[in-house]
Protein backbone atom coordinates (compact mmCIF):
# COMPACT_ATOMS: atom_id res chain seq x y z
CA UNK A 1 0.00 0.00 0.00
CA UNK A 2 2.56 2.26 0.54
CA UNK A 3 5.42 1.14 -1.80
CA UNK A 4 5.69 5.16 -2.76
CA UNK A 5 6.27 7.06 -0.10
CA UNK A 6 8.98 4.72 1.20
CA UNK A 7 10.84 7.68 1.78
CA UNK A 8 8.14 9.14 3.85
CA UNK A 9 7.58 5.88 6.19
CA UNK A 10 11.56 6.10 6.64
CA UNK A 11 11.69 9.47 7.95
CA UNK A 12 8.67 8.63 10.12
CA UNK A 13 10.20 5.58 11.70
CA UNK A 14 13.67 7.80 12.27
CA UNK A 15 11.15 10.21 14.31
CA UNK A 16 9.76 7.52 16.72
CA UNK A 17 13.01 5.87 17.71
CA UNK A 18 14.51 9.62 18.15
CA UNK A 19 11.21 10.50 20.34
CA UNK A 20 11.56 7.20 22.65
CA UNK A 21 14.92 7.95 23.32
CA UNK A 22 13.89 11.39 24.58
CA UNK A 23 10.55 9.84 26.50
CA UNK A 24 13.95 8.20 28.17
CA UNK A 25 15.87 10.62 28.68
CA UNK A 26 12.96 13.37 29.21
CA UNK A 27 15.20 15.54 26.75
CA UNK A 28 12.79 16.78 24.19
CA UNK A 29 13.46 20.16 22.97
CA UNK A 30 13.52 22.18 19.95
CA UNK A 31 16.54 20.76 18.40
CA UNK A 32 14.81 17.18 19.08
CA UNK A 33 11.18 18.59 17.66
CA UNK A 34 12.69 20.22 14.33
CA UNK A 35 14.57 16.61 13.73
CA UNK A 36 11.93 13.96 14.54
CA UNK A 37 9.12 16.76 12.10
CA UNK A 38 11.55 16.61 9.53
CA UNK A 39 9.39 14.68 7.36
CA UNK A 40 6.13 17.02 7.92
CA UNK A 41 5.96 20.75 6.04
CA UNK A 42 7.90 23.37 7.67
CA UNK A 43 5.62 25.99 6.99
CA UNK A 44 2.51 25.83 10.03
CA UNK A 45 3.31 23.31 11.95
CA UNK A 46 2.51 23.74 15.80
CA UNK A 47 1.96 21.23 18.88
CA UNK A 48 0.54 22.29 22.35
CA UNK A 49 0.38 20.00 25.36
CA UNK A 50 -2.80 20.86 27.02
CA UNK A 51 -3.72 20.73 30.85
CA UNK A 52 -7.63 19.04 30.25
CA UNK A 53 -8.23 20.50 33.87
CA UNK A 54 -6.86 24.10 33.31
CA UNK A 55 -7.18 24.03 29.49
CA UNK A 56 -3.93 25.82 29.19
CA UNK A 57 -0.76 25.12 27.31
CA UNK A 58 1.91 23.17 28.99
CA UNK A 59 4.37 22.66 26.84
CA UNK A 60 4.69 24.11 22.96
CA UNK A 61 6.49 24.00 19.74
CA UNK A 62 6.08 25.62 16.25
CA UNK A 63 7.37 25.98 12.81
CA UNK A 64 6.61 29.08 11.00
CA UNK A 65 3.25 28.91 13.05
CA UNK A 66 1.26 32.45 12.88
CA UNK A 67 1.18 33.63 16.56
CA UNK A 68 -2.19 35.69 15.39
CA UNK A 69 -3.46 31.59 14.27
CA UNK A 70 -2.13 30.13 17.42
CA UNK A 71 -4.11 32.18 19.73
CA UNK A 72 -7.04 32.21 17.74
CA UNK A 73 -6.83 28.41 17.85
CA UNK A 74 -6.77 27.87 21.50
CA UNK A 75 -9.13 30.15 21.76
CA UNK A 76 -11.67 28.61 20.14
CA UNK A 77 -10.95 25.43 21.58
CA UNK A 78 -10.98 26.64 25.13
CA UNK A 79 -14.32 28.00 24.84
CA UNK A 80 -15.04 24.43 23.52
CA UNK A 81 -13.04 22.09 25.74
CA UNK A 82 -11.13 20.53 22.81
CA UNK A 83 -14.51 18.72 21.83
CA UNK A 84 -15.33 19.55 19.12
CA UNK A 85 -12.57 19.14 16.37
CA UNK A 86 -14.29 19.73 13.38
CA UNK A 87 -15.00 23.32 13.89
CA UNK A 88 -11.20 23.18 15.10
CA UNK A 89 -10.66 22.18 11.23
CA UNK A 90 -12.83 24.48 10.00
CA UNK A 91 -10.85 27.31 11.63
CA UNK A 92 -7.53 26.16 10.08
CA UNK A 93 -9.24 25.47 6.55
CA UNK A 94 -10.42 29.46 6.73
CA UNK A 95 -7.37 30.52 7.19
CA UNK A 96 -5.13 27.99 5.00
CA UNK A 97 -6.85 25.57 2.53
CA UNK A 98 -3.74 22.78 3.17
CA UNK A 99 -4.37 22.83 6.85
CA UNK A 100 -5.24 20.79 9.21
CA UNK A 101 -5.54 19.58 13.00
CA UNK A 102 -5.41 16.23 14.92
CA UNK A 103 -5.95 15.89 19.13
CA UNK A 104 -4.45 13.27 20.86
CA UNK A 105 -5.59 11.41 24.10
CA UNK A 106 -8.53 13.81 24.90
CA UNK A 107 -10.83 11.15 26.01
CA UNK A 108 -8.22 8.75 27.92
CA UNK A 109 -9.73 9.11 31.37
CA UNK A 110 -6.49 8.20 32.37
CA UNK A 111 -4.39 10.75 31.32
CA UNK A 112 -4.21 14.27 32.72
CA UNK A 113 -3.37 15.83 29.42
CA UNK A 114 -4.26 16.28 25.40
CA UNK A 115 -1.89 16.96 22.89
CA UNK A 116 -2.79 19.20 20.13
CA UNK A 117 -1.37 19.41 16.52
CA UNK A 118 -1.87 21.49 13.46
CA UNK A 119 -0.32 21.23 10.72
CA UNK A 120 0.04 21.60 6.89
CA UNK A 121 -0.74 18.82 4.42
CA UNK A 122 1.16 20.70 1.59
CA UNK A 123 3.66 17.48 1.16
CA UNK A 124 0.52 15.17 1.23
CA UNK A 125 -0.07 12.63 -1.33
CA UNK A 126 -2.24 9.70 -2.36
CA UNK A 127 -0.12 7.39 -0.81
CA UNK A 128 0.64 8.66 2.53
CA UNK A 129 -1.08 11.66 3.29
CA UNK A 130 0.49 14.04 5.95
CA UNK A 131 -2.29 13.21 8.31
CA UNK A 132 -1.59 9.76 8.36
CA UNK A 133 2.26 10.31 9.36
CA UNK A 134 1.64 13.24 11.51
CA UNK A 135 -0.61 10.41 13.29
CA UNK A 136 2.15 7.74 13.14
CA UNK A 137 4.01 9.51 15.58
CA UNK A 138 1.95 11.43 17.47
CA UNK A 139 1.32 8.85 20.51
CA UNK A 140 5.51 9.20 20.70
CA UNK A 141 5.33 12.81 20.51
CA UNK A 142 2.46 12.87 23.45
CA UNK A 143 4.21 11.05 25.44
CA UNK A 144 7.59 12.91 24.68
CA UNK A 145 6.33 15.99 25.44
CA UNK A 146 4.46 14.99 29.29
CA UNK A 147 8.10 12.90 30.32
CA UNK A 148 9.82 16.42 29.39
CA UNK A 149 7.41 18.96 31.08
CA UNK A 150 7.17 16.48 34.47
CA UNK A 151 11.18 16.31 34.47
CA UNK A 152 10.76 20.16 34.38
CA UNK A 153 8.03 20.44 37.10
CA UNK A 154 10.14 18.31 39.58
CA UNK A 155 13.23 20.72 38.55
CA UNK A 156 11.36 24.03 39.32
CA UNK A 157 9.60 22.44 42.45
CA UNK A 158 10.44 24.25 45.31
CA UNK A 159 10.80 20.87 47.49
CA UNK A 160 13.73 20.43 46.36
CA UNK A 161 15.01 23.26 48.04
CA UNK A 162 14.50 21.54 51.40
CA UNK A 163 16.69 19.24 53.44
CA UNK A 164 16.35 15.94 53.68
CA UNK A 165 15.36 16.55 57.14
CA UNK A 166 12.81 19.10 56.00
CA UNK A 167 11.52 16.43 53.04
CA UNK A 168 11.22 13.57 56.16
CA UNK A 169 8.82 16.31 58.55
CA UNK A 170 6.99 16.79 55.41
CA UNK A 171 6.08 13.60 54.61
CA UNK A 172 4.84 13.20 58.16
CA UNK A 173 2.82 16.15 58.03
CA UNK A 174 1.51 15.05 54.41
CA UNK A 175 0.28 12.00 56.41
CA UNK A 176 -1.91 14.13 59.22
CA UNK A 177 1.08 13.97 62.07
CA UNK A 178 1.24 16.71 64.79
CA UNK A 179 4.41 18.06 65.56
CA UNK A 180 4.60 16.08 68.85
CA UNK A 181 4.18 12.67 66.70
CA UNK A 182 6.47 13.97 63.90
CA UNK A 183 9.00 14.64 67.13
CA UNK A 184 8.32 11.10 68.46
CA UNK A 185 8.75 9.08 64.79
CA UNK A 186 11.88 11.46 63.92
CA UNK A 187 13.90 11.22 67.68
CA UNK A 188 13.83 14.98 67.77
CA UNK A 189 11.84 17.29 70.07
CA UNK A 190 8.79 19.07 69.22
CA UNK A 191 10.88 22.53 69.22
CA UNK A 192 13.13 21.54 66.43
CA UNK A 193 10.13 20.13 64.65
CA UNK A 194 8.33 23.52 65.06
CA UNK A 195 11.56 24.98 63.94
CA UNK A 196 11.81 22.64 60.75
CA UNK A 197 7.95 23.27 60.22
CA UNK A 198 8.83 27.07 60.11
CA UNK A 199 11.47 26.73 57.55
CA UNK A 200 9.52 24.39 55.08
CA UNK A 201 6.23 26.46 55.35
CA UNK A 202 8.63 29.79 54.63
CA UNK A 203 10.61 28.07 51.47
CA UNK A 204 7.44 26.07 50.04
CA UNK A 205 5.63 29.68 50.59
CA UNK A 206 3.08 28.16 52.22
CA UNK A 207 0.83 29.49 54.64
CA UNK A 208 -0.14 26.84 56.54
CA UNK A 209 0.68 22.90 56.88
CA UNK A 210 -2.47 22.71 54.84
CA UNK A 211 -1.48 24.62 52.17
CA UNK A 212 1.71 22.78 52.38
CA UNK A 213 -0.08 19.39 52.43
CA UNK A 214 -1.82 20.52 49.34
CA UNK A 215 1.22 22.17 47.96
CA UNK A 216 2.81 18.19 47.97
CA UNK A 217 -0.04 16.59 47.19
CA UNK A 218 -0.21 18.85 43.47
CA UNK A 219 3.75 18.55 43.23
CA UNK A 220 3.37 14.46 43.58
CA UNK A 221 5.66 14.31 46.49
CA UNK A 222 5.11 11.69 48.93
Amino acid sequence: MFLGCTKELSSVLKAIELLKTSIIERSLDEIIFQEAMSFAESDGLYLALIDKSSLEVKSEFSRSFPQEFKEDLLSVAKVKKFKNINLLKTLCKERNPLSDITLYDLDNPNSNFLTLVAFNNKRSNRTAPASYLIELVLPYLHKAQISRYQSDKTTRSPIQSLTNREKEVLDWISSGKTNGEIGMILGISQYTVKNHVAKILEKLNAPNRSAAMALTKELGFS
